[in-house]
């Protein structure tokens, strides 16, 4: 997702963003509440860290280190998600021996953590350790749906930023990729995050093509 999309879904995050880049203040622990582009700006502030054409703050999106970390094999930018629904502590573990080990491409590395709700007390426990005594180029994103779920110790120590759900936007963005009005509002209500809402339309499309379909066969073969 590029950056002017973003600012259409959350034009004061990216304004608030803007400043803290411009300002060189940008946290060593972020814990993004709510899934309407909250990876999307993780994602965008890890390509800022190592983006060879900044447009400004903003990576540019074209060069070699945006384009990996974009399809996520950039190798100091590393992503984690839950499997069958829970991140182990071993792989929180594995992380957290990568903190203490220098870049491939540079000092700087990123974590972003997706679902962080997900993790087993004690993988949260061995994060939280880190989180103590955070080095100045590591730069740590938790992402979560319900921040009721993340342990009050790790909330503490982690600057919390909220996404909040723009369902007009949306609604235009469902529009504009081919959904009828009445369908991109119905995904744009009960959608909860960017990634629901992308599953449903593309079912949606599936389905009117299906219509479309038999539709087209039942006027080549009537009955």
């Amino acid at each position: 997702m590029k950056l002017e999309e973003i600012q259409q879904l959350q034009p004061e995050l990216v304004e608030r963003f803007t400043q803290i880049l411009e300002h060189k203040q940008l946290s060593h622990a972020y814990l993004f509440t709510g899934s309407f582009a909250s990876f999307e700006m993780a994602l965008l502030l890890a390509q800022s860290q190592f983006c060879e054409d900044l447009q400004g703050v903003w990576p540019c999106g074209k060069c070699r280190s945006c384009r990996l970390i974009a399809e996520e094999e950039f190798s100091d930018v590393k992503i984690v998600r839950p499997v069958n629904q829970i991140i182990k502590t071993d792989r929180i573990r594995s992380l957290v021996q990568d903190f203490s080990q220098s870049g491939f491409e540079g000092s700087r590395q990123v974590f972003i953590v997706q679902d962080a709700d997900k993790m087993h007390t004690n993988a949260a426990n061995s994060l939280l350790k880190v989180m103590e005594e955070p080095q100045s180029e590591i730069y740590l994103f938790l992402l979560t749906s319900d921040e009721n779920l993340i342990l009050p110790t790790i909330k503490s120590r982690a600057q919390q930023v909220h996404f909040p759900k723009k369902q007009a936007y949306l609604t235009e963005l469902l529009e504009k990729e081919g959904l009828i009005k009445s369908q991109a509002n119905l995904v744009a209500r009960f959608s909860f995050s960017l990634e629901e809402a992308e599953q449903q339309k593309r079912m949606l499309h599936f389905l009117n093509w299906q219509k479309f379909v038999i539709s087209s066969s039942n006027v080549v073969n009537p009955i």
